[in-house]
């Protein structure tokens, strides 16, 4: 690992998934400005979004289809777009094509900014973190079943109100703040 460093900026060269945010930085906060290997977007965002040591912001050089997912910019949300939407705020910046690059690759780009990173939405809504997630898989679990149907077997006391308001959507239909509301209702 090759690091770079002067009194306002430490470039670390290596693998991003070893990385220890403890071992570079004693005080204050730190940011990740990368283009991370698109074959573990997901792997990089759960580190840094879910470890202890989180960074102030992160802009990544991520695939464009990848991008638009977790913004949701079809409207529809996946595991992943609220694994970012929990732990920070995304924003899609811009489309980098892929004649920019030398060699050209099959697929375009994307930049992609998530700032405000933090545990305050989950820890300020008294959910825990591991039953928070462990509801939302199971929410995904068939893709085009209705939430209540994937939830039947997860011994839920789902709030009746909840249950009919979103009971009868796709998984994929529920914002971050649907899945909250269920989950605080039914725990």
């Amino acid at each position: 690992m090759l690091t770079f460093k002067n009194k306002k900026l430490e470039i670390v060269e290596g693998d991003c998934l070893d990385f220890k945010p403890e071992d570079h930085i004693k005080t204050g906060t730190y940011k990740i400005i990368a283009n991370i290997p698109y074959n573990i977007t997901g792997a990089i965002l759960k580190k840094f979004l879910s470890g202890d040591m989180k960074p102030e912001r992160m802009i990544l050089l991520v695939q464009k289809e990848v991008a638009q997912r977790i913004v949701a910019s079809d409207k529809k949300e996946s595991i992943l777009s609220l694994s970012v939407k929990a732990y920070g705020t995304p924003k899609y910046v811009m489309k980098v094509a892929k004649r920019f690059f030398s060699p050209s690759p099959k697929v375009d780009s994307a930049i992609i900014a998530i700032k405000n990173i933090s545990r305050n939405l989950i820890r300020g809504n008294k959910i825990n973190e591991e039953i928070f997630w462990a509801i939302i898989h199971a929410g995904f679990a068939h893709k085009r079943k209705k939430l209540s149907s994937n939830l039947k077997n997860f011994h839920l006391t789902l709030d009746p109100i909840i249950l009919q308001t979103l009971g009868n959507k796709r998984a994929e239909d529920l914002d971050l703040k649907d899945w909250i509301s269920l989950i605080k209702t039914s725990i």
